[in-house]
């Protein structure tokens, strides 16, 4: 069970809810326990001829088992007056309250457990759906990769959905992240996951590998956009191409696609808006798209070899691959490179060949030659 405490900050009165006849029960043995007293009071008044102050205080310490002893019935009428109204009949209507409170609070973890019950959390993320396969691997490798960056360390995660009935897996519930089951496509679910007080909204799609997938994306869009919701930042994942304009009309602040095996592309939308277009450009093969040309570099600075390439047209230098086949990327500009490989970002309207980039690279003057 997450607990509640982590929520402290951001949760805020809750409206009355399906409460398993506890509000009920508590307003009807409130109502007895003020019959009670007020009868003990008036019989304390006149059968012990005692000040109402002192019936009162009388009634109160026996009634909650207290007991001080410093007022006392001492007729025998006042004495079976207490005992019948306070040790049979207020007593039980106590232990009845008891039962209750107890019985409503096992209601109420239930609840919680199994995703019926409404946070009504602020500041928190929204992730809406959950993947057709995998699901439980990838919220784990998404909630730990936004626990990373240090503005959503500490941020509350709810997750709507309808996989989870039963209530969360462990993993998920050690990331202390809470869940509400319901359909996503209806205004008041929702309402009920506090969808207008959230600080991000990921909307997933819920089937990654077909299309149709996008309608329900788009319906979820129009109506967080009908229910005012527009100066939040919502991250949609939109299956065909051809949706991306229509999602941003509807209110989408980003689109990505939905690209099981990283979920980082979401988080890398949510802390740095437009990376995640550099991070699906190395995922398609048109446009922009990455080539391996089979190059001996010998002691020529990566700073040297990255700024030639790009003043010639020949794109962006992503990483080399050393003499023992391992890639390196994002070098220091100083590295001096000893290479069998380049890996470049080009063109697709530009594709240098191999004869290009390696007449280029005879120009740069080596280390030594430059010493």
């Amino acid at each position: 069970m997450v607990p509640l405490f982590f929520f402290k900050k951001r949760l805020k009165k809750a409206p009355k809810l399906d409460d398993g006849g506890f509000y009920e029960t508590l307003k009807r043995t409130g109502s007895w326990l003020v019959i009670i007293s007020v009868i003990h009071t008036f019989l304390m008044i006149k059968l012990e001829g005692i000040s109402v102050s002192d019936a009162l205080w009388l009634t109160w310490t026996t009634l909650l088992t207290v007991g001080y002893g410093d007022i006392s019935a001492a007729t025998v009428e006042g004495r079976i007056a207490t005992v019948i109204l306070l040790y049979i009949g207020g007593i039980f209507v106590l232990a009845n309250l008891a039962g209750a409170f107890i019985e409503w609070r096992g209601h109420r973890v239930q609840k919680m457990i199994k995703g019926n019950w409404r946070w009504n959390m602020k500041d928190h993320i929204l992730i809406i759906n959950t993947p057709s396969t995998g699901g439980v691997s990838y919220f784990v490798r998404l909630i730990e990769q936004i626990r990373k960056n240090e503005k959503y360390a500490d941020a509350p995660i709810q997750i709507l959905t309808r996989q989870f009935p039963n209530g969360l897996p462990e993993d998920l519930r050690k990331l202390k992240v809470v869940h509400f089951t319901g359909y996503p496509d209806r205004d008041e679910t929702l309402e009920s996951v506090s969808a207008q007080d959230a600080n991000a909204i990921i909307i997933l799609s819920k089937d990654e590998c077909h299309s149709t997938s996008d309608a329900m994306t788009f319906d979820i869009l129009d109506r967080l956009k009908q229910a005012g919701i527009t100066h939040i930042p919502v991250i949609a994942e939109c299956v065909d191409d051809a949706n991306r304009q229509r999602f941003t009309r509807a209110g989408a602040t980003i689109t990505v696609r939905p690209i099981r095996a990283y979920p980082e592309i979401i988080v890398r939308s949510l802390i740095a808006p437009g990376s995640e277009k550099i991070l699906e450009n190395l995922f398609k093969h048109e446009g922009d798209h990455q080539l391996r040309f089979d190059i001996d570099i010998n002691n020529l600075s990566w700073g040297n070899i990255v700024c030639t390439l790009m003043t010639n047209g020949f794109g962006t230098a992503m990483a080399y691959v050393g003499m023992d086949n391992e890639p390196v990327c994002n070098a220091d500009p100083a590295t001096l490179v000893d290479a069998k490989a380049l890996i470049i970002m080009v063109r697709e309207s530009r594709l240098p060949t191999q004869q290009d980039i390696a007449s280029v690279l005879t120009a740069i003057p080596t280390a030594s030659n430059v010493a």
